[in-house]
C-alpha cells in the first residue's frame, strides 16, 4: 500500500529547513478558470493567473527570528513532502508579517513561479 504524504518541509534562504506544523498547504499556482454563461448555456471560460503560494505554521523556538521572516523577499523556497516530491517557488516573498500566536508563527508566502524538481 502506498504511503500518503501529509507533511511539508520548507527550505528558506537565511533560515534553513523549516519543519512546518500540521496543516501546511502548497499551491503551485497556474490559472484560475471561471465559466462564462450565455443565454444558451456555458460558452467557455476565462483565465486569471494565480501566484504559487504556501501557508505554514512554525513553532516559536529560540532559533526562529521573526525579523528575518517578515523581511523575506525575492527568495527561492524549496517545498518538499514526506514522500520526497519537491518544488521550488522562485522569487518568493512573505505576504504578511508573520503573526505569533500561542507559540506559533503563522506564515504565508507567494512567488513568481513554481516548478517541480526532478
Amino acid at each position: 500500500m502506498a504511503k500518503i504524504a501529509k507533511k511539508l518541509f520548507f527550505d528558506i534562504p537565511g533560515i534553513g529547513r523549516v519543519n512546518s506544523l500540521p496543516g501546511a498547504t502548497f499551491n503551485p499556482g497556474g490559472q484560475k478558470r471561471t465559466s462564462k454563461a450565455a443565454d444558451t448555456g456555458i460558452v467557455g471560460y476565462d483565465e486569471e493567473p494565480v501566484a504559487p503560494s504556501c501557508d505554514f505554521k512554525i513553532a516559536n523556538t529560540a532559533d526562529v527570528d521573526q525579523n528575518v521572516l517578515r523581511n523575506l523577499t525575492d527568495v527561492n523556497v524549496s517545498v518538499q513532502d514526506d514522500n520526497g516530491k519537491m518544488w521550488v517557488i522562485s522569487g518568493a516573498w512573505m505576504t504578511d508579517p508573520p503573526t505569533l500566536t500561542g507559540g506559533e508563527y503563522d506564515c504565508k508566502m507567494e512567488g513568481v513561479s513554481a516548478d517541480p524538481v526532478s
